[in-house]
């Protein structure tokens, strides 16, 4: 039973949709699956590389104010003067009240031309600390260094070192701004210091994908030149991949449930439309086996109940022409049987009536004996009458011939082999049958000749053969046909008893079919000739006796 489910139209349709759309949908999946951790990476790279811009964008602006403070304390005259030849050593008070007012610098240097230190302000953290234990040491600082000069054209007095807290200069960017789990970590190339608000180790931030405490991390730097600082956004991933994960999740999972309700309602559906074509095919199985009471109920009007009605026609068709064909079968049968038994019993008749006839010549007249042989003769005598009338029948048994155009017939016969669809699958090809071709016959037996003769040649061909016909015009007072066929053709042996009575090389076949139109061409005055190349294919030539068409239409 699975092997016949198998084979039928329903898994074929089933078989389709599953290749067709429940495996793309399934390729769909896999690949939502996969892509589900790239585009959450996608994602946040996007968004720290967001954060890095706008975390460089905002240093450089903080930068550039505390240089423009530098640049203010520099360019004032209480510090040009203190730099003076003969001046003091202790800071102007200008610059003690100016550097309350500037956040970040923690301390300014100024040093004569020489370059040295003539008074200083502020804290200074030894660099040994910080690099020791960055952690403890609290910020890193950077140092700012700009001329001190009376104008553009008076030498250089000295030079204003200012010290900033590298934590002054830190981005406004929020973790909120990359991810919960995310933070801007700021790298001072120069001296090869960190400001990061995580425990991290530095090297660590030097990658741009890394692990640490089991997490994965993903980092984006953006690099200034004035300061060389690098503005490094660092998030972790996984809580960007949980939604997406979740999200291919439920995805797939709809997907898996969209597949099944495709297969499901696409069995369902296939299941509706096969029926019809299954019990098309039941019925056909059945009229195989010689059942020609099979019937297909029509309950659609679509192209499937045209083929059941279509079916139904064909099967009431068949059913008449072979109650007609039994018929002409069984009267030439009797015919023959008549004929047969007339030759047999004509022979031991005649003996019989001329030994009957010298005994009586030998007898007394008025005897008895004589007069008992007198009345076996004459009975003898009416029996051999019976046995001439008889075959005088079945010579004569033949129907009465009328005017046929041999294309009538042959169409008919091309007709009844492509509507039976049992019979062959072959493709029938006719050449030009455009003429009239008119002998003098009976079209009912002429399409039983043609009718077998084609049904030879498409069992021949096979169902992906071809049969093509041929006519040719009336020469020599002969209309010839022919059937060609693409078949393995016949050995020398087998073509040697082509058209013997109960010879067949098909399986349950009678070998009844070109026996039956060898006479049928026979009983009109023709004659069939039959040729065959192994591996090339078989011909049927009929030649039939011609009318003269003119002759025709004259009447």
């Amino acid at each position: 039973m699975m092997q016949a489910f198998r084979r039928s139209l329903g898994a074929k349709l089933v078989t389709a949709v599953i290749v067709c759309a429940v495996l793309p949908l399934a390729a769909v999946g896999a690949w939502l699956a996969s892509n589900a951790a790239k585009s959450g990476e996608l994602l946040l790279r996007t968004q720290l590389d967001s954060a890095a811009a706008r975390g460089s964008t905002s240093l450089r602006s903080k930068w550039q104010h505390r240089k423009s403070d530098v640049l203010f304390l520099a360019g004032n005259a209480p510090v040009r003067e203190s730099l003076r030849d003969g001046a003091g050593t202790a800071p102007p008070d200008f610059v003690r009240r100016a550097l309350e007012t500037m956040p970040g610098i923690i301390g300014v240097v100024a040093r004569d031309a020489n370059g040295r230190s003539r008074w200083s302000i502020g804290d200074f953290p030894r660099r040994s600390d910080f690099t020791a234990n960055p952690v403890s040491a609290g910020s890193p600082v950077l140092a700012l260094r700009v001329p001190i000069v009376d104008n553009s054209s008076s030498p250089r007095l000295g030079e204003m070192e200012a010290y900033i807290r590298l934590d002054a200069l830190a981005p406004s960017v929020g973790a909120d701004a990359i991810s919960s789990q995310g933070f801007v970590a700021l790298h001072d190339r120069a001296d090869d210091t960190w400001l990061r608000p995580s425990q991290i180790p530095t090297s660590f931030l030097e990658s741009n994908d890394f692990k640490w405490n089991d997490r994965r991390w993903i980092a984006v730097r953006k690099s200034i030149a004035d300061p060389a600082i690098d503005v490094v956004a660092v998030g972790q991933l996984d809580p960007f991949l949980v939604p997406f994960a979740n999200t291919a999740k439920i995805g797939a999972i709809a997907l898996t449930v969209a597949a099944l309700i495709v297969v499901l309602l696409t069995m369902f559906v296939t299941k509706r439309l096969t029926r019809s074509l299954s019990d098309l095919a039941m019925a056909a199985d059945s009229v195989s086996h010689g059942n020609l009471d099979s019937r297909i109920p029509v309950v659609t009007e679509d192209e499937v109940g045209r083929v059941a009605r279509t079916f139904n026609e064909m099967i009431s068709s068949i059913r008449r022409m072979m109650g007609e064909l039994s018929q002409r079968e069984a009267v030439a049968a009797m015919g023959e049987l008549a004929a047969m038994l007339a030759h047999q019993l004509r022979s031991p008749a005649t003996a019989m009536r001329l030994d009957l006839e010298r005994a009586r010549e030998k007898l007394a007249d008025k005897s008895v004996e004589k007069e008992l042989l007198g009345r076996s003769l004459r009975e003898l005598e009416r029996m051999e009458r019976a046995i001439a009338g008889s075959l005088t029948f079945a010579r004569s048994a033949s129907p009465g011939f009328v005017d046929v155009d041999v294309r009538e017939p042959l169409m008919r016969g091309v007709q009844s082999i492509e509507a039976n669809g049992g019979t062959s699958r072959s493709c029938v090809k006719m050449c030009d049958l455009s003429s009239p071709l008119m002998v003098k016959g009976d079209a009912a037996a002429l399409e039983q000749l043609f009718t077998n003769l084609l049904v030879n040649a498409a069992h021949a061909a096979g169902p992906s053969g071809e049969v093509v016909l041929f006519a040719e015009a009336p020469a020599n007072g002969r209309t010839a046909i022919e059937i060609r066929d693409n078949g393995a053709g016949m050995s020398p042996a087998v073509l040697k008893r082509a058209g013997e009575p109960l010879f067949s090389t098909k399986a349950g076949g009678t070998g009844l079919g070109l026996a039956i139109a060898n006479r049928i061409a026979a009983a009109h005055g023709g004659e069939i000739e039959i040729t065959s190349v192994e591996g090339v294919g078989t011909t049927a030539r009929v030649e039939l006796p011609a009318i003269d068409l003119r002759r025709v239409l004259s009447r």
